[in-house]
């Protein structure tokens, strides 16, 4: 409950009156709005960067500001549809994105006689962006999930580099984390934040983990951790954590071009990001692996571990799955344990599910396995 009060002194004219009137209301609309109604969310694409060259700097702003146009409503596309839809985005003419773009706002320009450079907000009609992919086929996924912390973890010459300026945490800095489908909140790792932490985490350290967690009051928290290769030609990518999907742990490699790593960071911290989303998206989407109009199954599982600890990890990840549900213990041994438990559309519904959270299931119907990965 909000509570509203004004204090001012007697005043007879009526326009005085009336101005505070219409403060009051202002405030009191302002107050009853909904949350998503207060800010765009998903449809607003900040700090999109564009350069362009032309014959005069009038034609290359004209020319930049229709490309920047069209590139954040197709980031706006890819973050609502899954990634295995992408082949089927609409071809939108340049009046049609005008009629859903509702504002756009200048962070950053500059121009000469042939060039155009700027770092510009875009938002868009959530109504109007849905029309666009209407029609399609297309599922979408358009509510934010609560937020993330991520921990940029750049790696040069064998040691953390903490100074805060290095390519890879200027890389996350540029990206739009805020309108992302996963919000991310970025976390910093302090000096004593060493190689021998880091590898007691990578090692399996669930203690070390959980007060990392504490340190930074996240209880989803993703070490993005990144490191050149010697000869300076490759950047290697790892992810590790909990997201919002469960347990996480992917690597990649990201070529570097004329050694060029500000870029390659940058591209690398845009893909790893597309990941995080893409994960949310492939279990909670409207049409995800649980199937929504899938009839629920009762499932009997040996779950197969090497401890009681990994046994309570395994239990903590699958009961995350969505569409899991009535989890019963029916047996535990040190080594196993049987469970019985609810899951829409059967195992194979259920192997596709586990996959992000990592774990996997084996077998036949007649006798399943689930083990971590």
């Amino acid at each position: 409950m909000y509570r509203i009060s004004f204090q001012y002194m007697k005043h007879d004219s009526v326009i005085f009156r009336a101005s505070w009137l219409l403060a009051l209301c202002l405030l009191l609309i302002a107050f009853s709005l909904p949350a998503g109604a207060q800010e765009k969310g998903v449809y607003t694409v900040a700090k999109l960067s564009v350069s362009m060259k032309a014959k005069d700097a009038v034609t290359a702003k004209k020319r930049a500001m229709a490309l920047a146009k069209r590139q954040a409503l197709d980031t706006v596309f890819r973050r609502i549809i899954p990634f295995n839809s992408f082949d089927r985005l609409p071809d939108v003419k340049a009046a049609a994105i005008d009629d859903v773009l509702e504002g756009f706002s200048v962070r950053r320009e500059r121009n000469s006689a042939t060039r155009y450079l700027a770092t510009l907000d875009f938002t868009f009609s959530a109504v109007g962006v849905r029309k666009l992919l209407s029609g399609k086929g297309l599922s979408i996924t358009d509510q934010q999930t609560e937020p993330i912390a991520v921990l940029p973890v750049y790696i040069e010459k064998g040691k953390i580099n903490h100074t805060g300026r290095d390519p890879w945490r200027s890389a996350w800095n540029g990206l739009d984390l805020a309108h992302a489908i996963v919000p991310v909140r970025l976390a910093r790792a302090g000096p004593s934040f060493t190689m021998e932490s880091l590898s007691g985490l990578l090692g399996g350290d669930v203690e070390a983990f959980v007060a990392l967690r504490n340190k930074y009051k996240a209880e989803k928290l993703v070490l993005a951790i990144a490191e050149a290769t010697a000869d300076g030609q490759t950047l290697t990518t790892r992810l590790f954590g909990v997201d919002g999907v469960g347990s996480v742990t992917l690597a990649r490699n990201e070529p570097v071009y004329k050694r060029d790593m500000k870029t390659s960071a940058k591209r690398a911290a845009g893909i790893t990001l597309a990941v995080l989303e893409g994960r949310w998206k492939l279990v909670h989407s409207p049409a995800g692996v649980a199937g929504v109009d899938a009839a629920p199954t009762w499932l009997e599982v040996v779950v197969e571990f090497a401890g009681m600890r990994q046994w309570r990890d395994i239990r903590a990840r699958l009961v995350k799955v969505p569409g899991v549900d009535g989890l019963d213990v029916k047996s535990l041994s040190a080594r196993t344990a049987q469970v019985a438990f609810e899951f829409p559309g059967g195992a194979e519904r259920l192997s596709k599910a586990l996959t992000p959270h990592g774990l996997s299931l084996h077998g036949s119907t007649e006798s399943l396995i689930l083990r971590s990965n």
